[in-house]
């Protein structure tokens, strides 16, 4: 009976099941800790009130105009403060609707990997994730871009299926507006692009490769024209670049990585002279990083491992602050709270497993054949460019969801080979 009853259950009623679940998940948290939301400590904020008052794109006062942040989500709020008003729970709901919209790609992209199985696991795995509950409901990118990967990724399997140019210019399409949340996926395309070599040919892969960076190139002329002229010098997206590598690249930052500390807080770094530009100011701490890598060649092993662990770690980083941080008060109180050290001993619970499963699932794919190249090509876009800048937790989740389709087959494998069939003898006989 039971039996049957599973055998019964179609994919789609399963997925239903769990975009379901996913949700409700995030609803009971909203219930439960929605006072905890806020939308004075995000940059974001400022930018999409500004917008909307006609300020122009900027988060400061004196300014008509700014490129320190990227615009998507800035546009995102304004389209959500438009319909929603202007409200953290507001937020917290939009992005709920778009993670149930990325619920169903991950299981997408996990079918077309290793099969339905595959898929429903990683879905679950994704829409269940603990520290997705909070994450995606704070206002901050990682919702938007996550479902930007997801629809790229799932977009690329496609490509490679029907070699279509209209598939391949929405896929450049999508890395273009994911360019405009976080300028690293540029960093997946030509890792794309060899995936396409390898499955396709060279002249088929040049042939895709081209029209991708082509759309993608389209979608964001408008802003570097916007960003020109604005500052007088070509800037691509934001201004931002120079102070994340200055952040990640100095005397303080391995010391303060290994004691948990957020490398946005350094307070060791050297500020930029106040009469410099942006632009100017961007280009400055670029070559103070520069300058710190080349004369501390001895200091990059120890940079490397530090930044390595702290990007994939169990534990989530950071877990505690400077003593003298640039940001004091709540940001203080929230890692001291037993609250947050209660969902750091949820986060290593799950995570650990999944990422053991991953790493599972990665060399029994390998093994197997199995076409898992975009997969790879967002996992190590994010870990190259945070080895490079500075890393925490948030800033490596995006790539979990294309873990978690690894740890899925992984536990798929296990599922229909070992556990299944003695499980079903036992039901039958029973």
């Amino acid at each position: 009976m039971l039996r049957n009853t599973l055998h019964q259950m179609t994919t789609r009623r399963w997925l239903a099941l769990i975009v379901l679940l996913a949700v409700g998940a995030r609803v009971a948290f909203l219930v439960l800790f929605g006072h905890t939301l806020s939308l004075e400590t995000s940059g974001y904020d400022a930018y999409a009130v500004n917008l909307l008052d006609g300020r122009g794109f900027t988060r400061f006062d004196d300014r008509s105009g700014d490129s320190d942040l990227p615009p998507l989500y800035p546009a995102f709020l304004v389209g959500v403060y438009t319909i929603l008003g202007r409200d953290p729970i507001a937020v917290a709901v939009a992005q709920t609707a778009l993670d149930a919209v990325t619920v169903v790609l991950i299981c997408a992209i996990g079918r077309r990997v290793a099969g339905p199985l595959t898929g429903l696991l990683a879905a679950a795995f994704y829409g269940l994730y603990p520290y997705l509950l909070f994450q995606n409901l704070t206002v901050n990118d990682t919702a938007v871009f996550i479902f930007l990967l997801a629809l790229g990724i799932w977009l690329a399997y496609r490509v490679r299926d029907s070699r279509r140019w209209l598939d391949t210019v929405a896929l450049g399409a999508v890395f273009g507006l994911g360019a405009l949340t976080k300028t690293l996926i540029v960093l997946v395309l030509p890792l794309l692009a060899l995936w396409w070599w390898r499955r396709l040919g060279l002249r088929e892969a040049i042939r895709l490769g081209a029209i991708a960076a082509a759309a993608l190139v389209i979608v964001l002329t408008p802003w570097s024209v916007r960003n020109t002229r604005l500052h007088g010098a070509f800037v691509l997206v934001s201004t931002n670049g120079g102070s994340n590598l200055h952040q990640g690249n100095n005397a303080c930052v391995a010391d303060y990585l290994a004691r948990g500390w957020d490398a946005q807080w350094v307070n060791c770094i050297e500020l930029a002279p106040p009469e410099l530009s942006e632009v100017e100011a961007d280009r400055w701490h670029r070559q103070q990083a520069i300058d710190w890598l080349r004369e501390n060649p001895g200091e990059w092993p120890r940079l490397f491992w530090t930044k390595l662990w702290v990007l994939w770690s169990p534990a989530i980083m950071p877990y505690d602050l400077p003593p003298d941080p640039y940001l004091v008060d709540d940001a203080v109180f929230q890692f001291h709270t037993p609250t947050f050290e209660a969902a750091r001993i949820v986060h290593v619970l799950t995570f650990t497993p999944l990422l053991a499963l991953g790493a599972g699932g990665l060399a029994l794919a390998w093994r197997n054949g199995l076409e898992i190249g975009p997969l790879l090509a967002v996992i190590v876009a994010i870990t190259v460019a945070y080895l490079i800048f500075h890393p925490s937790t948030r800033y490596r989740v995006p790539a979990d969801p294309f873990v978690f389709v690894l740890s899925a087959y992984a536990l798929a494998k296990v599922w229909n080979t070992r556990i299944a069939p003695r499980w079903y003898r036992a039901v039958d006989r029973a």
